[in-house]
């Protein structure tokens, strides 16, 4: 403010700096002295004697909306309207408000009011933010009710249309849909962007279209090429760790899993869980998947049973028995019991062993529990 206040005569300098420091206005005003953004409205009424940056207020709306103080940005909304310089950017402002904080009805009923303003017109960017809204509410039949009022309107679309759109198709499964406006968009006058390409990487691998999974991996090898190495986005870790473990590609997956660990990503979902076993065991990397498990268990990822089970049985298959008893004290650690399975596959390691007394015991356990005893541990 003090900045503002000693620049006020060169209204190119103002201007800059409302440009580079406003959203920090904005948080300092609703943080620090004046919660209800008293110090931002004041600010923006002493503008008129420069008309040129009346484009403050859109700017303090997105702010506000930015900084989930839709209050504020309605308020900053009416007040450029009692001065009549609201604009279409004004309007797109207070919709993108509307829509960043789950305010859809408001954002529509916004959206219907400008069209009745004589004085505005909708742009692609308002259309944009339609799309945007209904794509994640995945209400695709709104989505692409409003992308043919586009082509009526003959406005010209931008990539930020495509992206809403393939996004939208992303979050109802609609892989076709996603597909074919992409081929859409790489055949029209605007080109994919680095936010396209993260989009389509994460459509191909939630569709698991595994096909024609060296085409498509190929494809993924060429889209990562597009993400700056210091951008790590989470979802983005966690889908290439499924992929890589549904194709049982090993260095890729453990790779992918130890940039997780190293972002302190956290894995709680068992279909992903489940995944990374499977491969850990069909490649029969048991001192991997033991690394993998202590691990997982410090970064507090959502370990299960069948992965200290996957344990028992490769150590068993090459016969590490005091490592596979190791995994039963393991499992005892964290409140794990033995099930029937744990007791079957116990007797199937101690029988390849020869271990005669100690397959005695868990036969013992077995009927003790009541669970099912193998016919051949009495033979005829």
């Amino acid at each position: 403010m003090n900045e503002l206040v000693q620049e006020a005569s060169d209204s190119d300098r103002v201007r800059a700096i409302l440009d580079e420091k406003f959203y920090d206005l904005i948080m300092w005003s609703q943080q620090k002295q004046h919660p209800t953004g008293s110090a931002s409205l004041k600010l923006l009424k002493q503008l008129d004697s420069w008309p040129a940056l009346v484009v403050q207020y859109s700017k303090g709306i997105k702010a506000a909306g930015r900084s989930r103080n839709v209050d504020l940005a309605t308020q900053l909304f009416k007040e450029a309207a009692n001065r009549g310089i609201v604009s279409t950017n004004i309007y797109n402002a207070l919709m993108g408000a509307f829509m960043f904080n789950g305010l859809a009805e408001r954002g529509q009923s916004l959206f219907c009011e400008m069209k009745r303003d004589a004085t505005c017109t909708p742009t692609i960017a308002t259309y944009n933010i339609l799309i945007s809204v209904f794509g994640r509410l995945m209400l695709i039949d709104y989505m692409e009710a409003t992308f043919k009022e586009i082509n009526e309107l003959s406005l010209s679309l931008n990539v930020n249309t495509y992206n809403h759109l393939i996004a939208g198709y992303i979050s109802a499964w609609m892989w076709d849909d996603m597909e074919k406006l992409f081929l859409m968009l790489k055949s029209a006058p605007v080109k994919p962007d680095l936010k396209t390409y993260v989009l389509m990487l994460r459509g191909y691998v939630h569709s698991g279209n595994l096909e024609k999974m060296e085409e498509i991996y190929s494809l993924i090898e060429a889209l990562l090429k597009f993400i700056p190495k210091e951008e790590y986005r989470p979802w983005l870790n966690v889908l290439l760790i499924r992929l890589y473990a549904q194709e049982d590609w090993l260095e890729e997956m453990d790779n992918a899993i130890n940039e997780a660990f190293e972002h302190r990503t956290h894995v709680t979902t068992t279909k992903i869980m489940r995944c990374i076993t499977t491969t850990y065991f069909q490649c029969n990397a048991v001192d991997r998947l033991e690394s993998f498990v202590r691990r997982a268990e410090c970064a507090g990822w959502r370990i299960r049973r069948s992965i200290y089970h996957c344990k028992l049985v490769l150590y068993a298959s090459q016969k590490r028995i005091k490592e596979m008893e190791n995994v039963l004290n393991e499992m005892g650690g964290v409140n794990l019991l033995c099930t029937k399975k744990t007791l079957w596959i116990m007797y199937k390691a101690y029988m390849s062993c020869g271990q005669r007394s100690v397959v005695l015991k868990i036969l013992g356990q077995m009927y003790k529990h009541g669970h099912e005893v193998p016919l051949e541990a009495f033979p005829s």
